[in-house]
C-alpha cells in the first residue's frame, strides 16, 4: 500500500520585527494618503543599507592566547559575520521597488468613484465608457526571480535584506478613520520538498497562523479538499493581510513535482501579480533555470524587475574585499594576512620566472572557486587545523590539506569547475548552469532584462547573449517612439480635432447595429429604439411556450 505524503511535516519560514503603525509622509507624494505606504520605514541611501546589514562578532586580540578549547568555539562564532557587497546593495533596490510599486495599487481607504457617463441616453456604446479612478487600474506588482550556484548565499542573504523592513505592520486607525488590519510588508516561505501545491498552501498558512495568531491553517484546510480550492483560500488570505512581497525559495524543487504541479504553482504565482497585485519572487538554484525557461511565457509577465543570475565569486576586487572582511577574525598565536605569498619559505613575492606568486586569498579561491559557503568553511577549518598541528599560523599547506581532507565529496565537482568541464559539470545541474544559455536566449529574445552577476559574467557566451539582449531592448524602445525625420505639416486645432473625431467615429461605429442608427436623429430620446424596431432586432418573439 502505497504511503500517505504529509504535506505538513517539514515547515520552514523566515521571522521579522513586528510594530505598530507609525505613519510618515511618504518620499513620492502620489503615495500619500495610503496607509500601506505612510507605515513603511524611510528609504534607505547606500551608506544605510551598508551599515544595517554589515554584522561582525565582537573580536578580543587578547583571545588569541586563550585555551585551545575556548579558542574553537571563538573560531565558530566568529564565522557569523556578514560584509555586504554590490549584490546585496543590487538586493535591496529591488526589493525596496517591488514592496512599493505594488503597494501602489492597492490602497486600502481609496473610495470607490464612478464617472459618470457621457450623453446618458446615446446609443454610442463604445465612446461613453466610464473611466477608471487613479485607483483602479491595473496592478503595478512587479516580481522578479534569482537563479544561481548552491552555496553562494542567496537565502541567507535575502533574509539579511528583507529583515530591514518591518515583517508585521499592525494598524488601528489612519487619518481618524479606523484600519484594524495587519499589514505583511514580507513573506518568505520554501517550496515543498515534493514542489506539492497542496504541501505550499499549507505552510503559507501556518506562516499567517504563527505570525498574526490567526487559524487559517484549521479553518480552510480540510480533508480531500482539491487544492485548486487550497490555492484560491490562500489567495483570499494574501489579499486580506495586503502582503507587499511573497518570496518562495528553494523553487527547484518544482522538477519534481508530478505531472502538472509545476505548471499550477507558477500560473498561480502570475495570477497573485496580475489579479491582486502581490509581487512575487521565485528563488533557488540552477536546476530552476529548466523550469523557469520550460514555462516562460506565464513567468515573463511577473519579471517587472528583471531577474537576476548569482554565480560564484570572481577572484577580482570583490574577492579580495571579501577575504579581507574574513580574516578578520583570528584565533592563532601568529599574524596571517590574505595578502601572504603562498609557501613557507620564500624570500621574496616572485618565483623563479619573474611572476607573482599566488597570495593565501589566492588559495582559498582556488580550492572553494569562489563559492562563499565553502571558503567561510576552508578558513574555519584551516584555522582549528593550524592550532591542532601547533603550527599557529594558517599557510598554503594547511588550507590545501583541509580542503584534500574536509571536501572529499566535493572534489569531483570543484575539480570540474576548476578546469572547466562541461561534459562532468552537466552531471551536477545544481552547480552549473547548464540551462542559463537558453534561459538568456529567450530573454533576449523579447528585450528582457536580465542581471548576471559573479563569475558567469566574464563567460565570452554568455557577454555574447547580454549585448544582444540590450541590443534588443534597444530596439523595442526606438520602435516604440515615433520617427520625426520628416517634418509633418501642421492642420489647424480646429481641423485636427475634427478629423481625430472623425477616425474616431470612424473606427468604433463598425458593425451592423452601429450602421442602422447612424443616421438617426441624435437628440430624440426614441429614434435609435425605432430603427432596432424597424429592422427586427427588437420586439416580442414568439417562443413557443
Amino acid at each position: 500500500m502505497a504511503r500517505k505524503t504529509n504535506y505538513e511535516s517539514v515547515f520552514s519560514f523566515t521571522r521579522g520585527s513586528i510594530v505598530q503603525a507609525a505613519y510618515r509622509e511618504p518620499e513620492i507624494p502620489a503615495y500619500a494618503g495610503n496607509p500601506l505606504q505612510e507605515a513603511l520605514p524611510p528609504i534607505l541611501n547606500t551608506d544605510q543599507v551598508i551599515m544595517k546589514l554589515q554584522h561582525f562578532p565582537d573580536y578580543d586580540e587578547s583571545q588569541r592566547n586563550a585555551t585551545e578549547e575556548l579558542r574553537y568555539l571563538l573560531i565558530h562564532e566568529s564565522m557569523r559575520f556578514f560584509g555586504p557587497s554590490n549584490i546585496h546593495l543590487d538586493l535591496y533596490r529591488r526589493f525596496n521597488n517591488v514592496i512599493r510599486i505594488g503597494y501602489a495599487a492597492r490602497n486600502p481607504m481609496a473610495l470607490v468613484t464612478y464617472v459618470p457617463l457621457r450623453g446618458a441616453y446615446s446609443f454610442d456604446q463604445y465612446a461613453d465608457q466610464p473611466q477608471l479612478a487613479p485607483h483602479e487600474f491595473l496592478s503595478t506588482a512587479q516580481g522578479f526571480s534569482i537563479a544561481g550556484i548552491s552555496g553562494a548565499g542567496k537565502s541567507f542573504s535575502i533574509d539579511r535584506v528583507l529583515r530591514l523592513f518591518p515583517q508585521v505592520i499592525h494598524h488601528g486607525e489612519f487619518r481618524g478613520r479606523p484600519f484594524t488590519h495587519s499589514q505583511i510588508v514580507w513573506l518568505k516561505i520554501d517550496c515543498p520538498f515534493d514542489g506539492n501545491p497542496r504541501g505550499l498552501c499549507i505552510s503559507f498558512l501556518k506562516a499567517l497562523d504563527a505570525l498574526l495568531g490567526t487559524r487559517y491553517r484549521f479553518e480552510y484546510v480540510k480533508p480531500r479538499q482539491i487544492q485548486t480550492e487550497l490555492l484560491s483560500d490562500m489567495t483570499t488570505a494574501a489579499a486580506n493581510h495586503y502582503i507587499g512581497v511573497l518570496v518562495i525559495d528553494e523553487i527547484q524543487r518544482l522538477s519534481v513535482a508530478k505531472s502538472g504541479g509545476a505548471e499550477i504553482l507558477l500560473n498561480f504565482f502570475i495570477q497573485l501579480v496580475n489579479e491582486i497585485g502581490i509581487p512575487v519572487v521565485l528563488v533557488g538554484t540552477y536546476k530552476a533555470l529548466q523550469i523557469l525557461s520550460r514555462q516562460f511565457s506565464q513567468m515573463r509577465r511577473g519579471t517587472g524587475q528583471g531577474d537576476l543570475i548569482w554565480d560564484r565569486m570572481q577572484n577580482d576586487e570583490e574577492w579580495q574585499k571579501f577575504v579581507k572582511k574574513l580574516f578578520r577574525a583570528q584565533y592563532t598565536r601568529k599574524n596571517f594576512s590574505p595578502d601572504d605569498r603562498a609557501g613557507e619559505s620564500s624570500e621574496n613575492n616572485n618565483d623563479s620566472s619573474g611572476k607573482k606568486k599566488k597570495t593565501l586569498s589566492d588559495v582559498l579561491y582556488d580550492e572553494s572557486q569562489g563559492i562563499t559557503d565553502l571558503a567561510v568553511k576552508l578558513y574555519m577549518f584551516a584555522q582549528e587545523r593550524a592550532i591542532d598541528s601547533g603550527k599557529e599560523i594558517v599557510n598554503e599547506s594547511i588550507i590545501r590539506s583541509v580542503a584534500k581532507d574536509k571536501f572529499k565529496t566535493l572534489k569531483p565537482v570543484l575539480t570540474a569547475i576548476r578546469e572547466g568541464n562541461e561534459r562532468a559539470l552537466n552531471t551536477w545541474d545544481d552547480v552549473y548552469p547548464a540551462a542559463v544559455r537558453k534561459y538568456l536566449e529567450l530573454h533576449s529574445k523579447r528585450g528582457h532584462e536580465v542581471d548576471v552577476k559573479g563569475h558567469l559574467a566574464s563567460a565570452p557566451e554568455i557577454q555574447a547573449i547580454l549585448r544582444n539582449n540590450k541590443s534588443n531592448a534597444l530596439t523595442d524602445q526606438q520602435q516604440s517612439v515615433p520617427t520625426t525625420d520628416t517634418p509633418e505639416i501642421q492642420s489647424p486645432p480646429e481641423a485636427t480635432a475634427s478629423k481625430n473625431a472623425e477616425e474616431k467615429h470612424k473606427t468604433k461605429n463598425e458593425g451592423v447595429l452601429p450602421n442602422l442608427i447612424a443616421d438617426v436623429d441624435k437628440n430624440s430620446d426614441t429614434a435609435a429604439y425605432v430603427a432596432l424596431k424597424e429592422a427586427g432586432y427588437v420586439g416580442v418573439t414568439n417562443t413557443g411556450i
